[in-house]
């Protein structure tokens, strides 16, 4: 028999008709303000028994923003779980219940102080799950055109971030070479970079 997850029963989701594996009980064994963990009691595709633990951090949303002079906004901080600074898309996480461009909006105007004036400059280019094997999270990729500049809100584990503009040929240039190492701004910028790079000089 599998372990017996030892905290409470956790609401259990219908298996697709298409699926291999079998759900049998669901328990939620962490929980902390950012993201929980459910292990799941399955029968696996060879038909045995087994567990299988999800990460649900919840979703996000990342932005690509661009100014009249497609020039688009970075930031770079201290990543806590890889250890190191990173240069990313401004990105965080949707607050319970808020929808995905409403959390875009709010991201940038917190990360960079960024904002557009007509919901018509906004697009979502796509919605990708960011490491399937173990979590449940996905970022919501938009691409906001004419973005203007103002005074960002950032949080308390946000104080050292710093934000600078680059143009988006540049970025592409960076991206497809490797230079950036997280997967939602390397993305962001080969999408947007695939919508408007002919009309880019």
């Amino acid at each position: 028999m599998p372990p017996q997850p030892s905290q409470p029963f956790h609401p259990i989701p219908p298996d697709p008709p298409d699926s291999p594996w079998r759900t049998l009980n669901a328990c939620e064994v962490y929980r902390n303000p950012w993201l929980s963990v459910v292990e799941y009691q399955v029968i696996r595709p060879d038909g045995q028994p087994g567990i299988y633990g999800v990460v649900d951090p919840g979703d996000n949303a990342t932005i690509v923003a661009l100014d009249a002079d497609r020039r688009l906004w970075l930031v770079r901080d201290f990543v806590y779980p890889a250890q190191k600074y990173c240069e990313m898309l401004p990105s965080g996480k949707l607050e319970d219940g808020e929808e995905p461009l409403a959390g875009a909006k709010r991201e940038l105007a917190e990360e960079v102080g960024a904002y557009t004036a007509h919901d018509e400059d906004w697009t979502l280019l796509g919605t990708y799950f960011l490491s399937p094997g173990v979590s449940s999270q996905r970022s919501h990729i938009y691409l906001a055109r004419n973005a203007l500049p103002g005074k960002e809100r950032r949080d308390g584990t946000e104080q050292r971030m710093t934000a600078r503009q680059l143009p988006l040929r540049e970025a592409y240039t960076l991206a497809i070479n490797g230079v950036y190492d997280t997967a939602p701004t390397a993305l962001g910028i080969l999408l947007a970079w695939a919508r408007l790079g002919a009309s880019v000089e």
